[in-house]
């Protein structure tokens, strides 16, 4: 998805204040979720064209309704935003996929069984599956994991020692692994009712 920025500049210009013309504009922006920068001489606001310039089209006409008697504007693209984003969510991603046994990889170099990531509309990477073993390794591995930031394994934590870890865990994608709550109870010495429990209550707090 395109990033633009869009300047603009309300007539008639009012020395010192925003005139009601241009807080009309202004407030349709913010209604719609972006936030303009004003400026003395003009305003801009940024973000991704499709949502952006549906909300620009009515701040003009809002614009006008108030008493504007015309509305200069420049529409350009913002250069690399989307690849800078992207390169951001992909290291998000990583450290999920490398728990998990997978890997994150450049969009030129997916394979043709690769989960595509997509980011604004472009696919930026690609998730390629691990095999069964590594799965089941990478969970191991993200157990080993938590258990050295809570400073004790599994079984020694107490109640809410063990929910913070199955928070911990399914934030990092753990219980999509394929009988991950039933290795974890096992781990944590409870029933797999109890981590069922602990899941719950921890996505419900979310």
């Amino acid at each position: 998805m395109a990033r633009v920025r869009v300047d603009f500049t309300v007539e008639p210009f009012v020395e010192g204040r925003l005139g009601p013309h241009v807080e009309a504009a202004l407030d349709v922006l913010r209604e719609a979720g972006h936030a303009p920068d004003v400026g003395p001489f003009g305003n801009a606001v940024e973000g991704d064209a499709a949502r952006l310039l549906p909300a620009v089209a009515r701040a003009i006409a809002a614009s006008f309704d108030a008493g504007a008697s015309g509305v200069d504007l420049a529409v350009r693209a913002v250069p690399g935003a989307v690849k800078a984003d992207a390169e951001q969510f992909l290291t998000a991603v990583r450290p999920v996929a490398n728990a998990l046994g997978a890997r994150v990889v450049e969009a030129g170099r997916m394979s043709p069984v690769a989960v595509p990531l997509v980011w604004r509309g472009e696919v930026v990477g690609g998730l390629e599956r691990p095999e069964p073993g590594d799965l089941r390794n990478g969970l191991t591995a993200l157990v080993a994991q938590i258990e050295g930031e809570l400073g004790g394994s599994l079984a020694g934590l107490d109640r809410v020692g063990k929910q913070r870890a199955v928070r911990l865990l399914d934030e990092r994608g753990a219980f999509a692994v394929r009988n991950a709550v039933e290795e974890v109870a096992d781990a944590m010495g409870v029933s797999r009712v109890t981590v069922y429990n602990y899941l719950n209550a921890t996505r419900s707090a979310g």
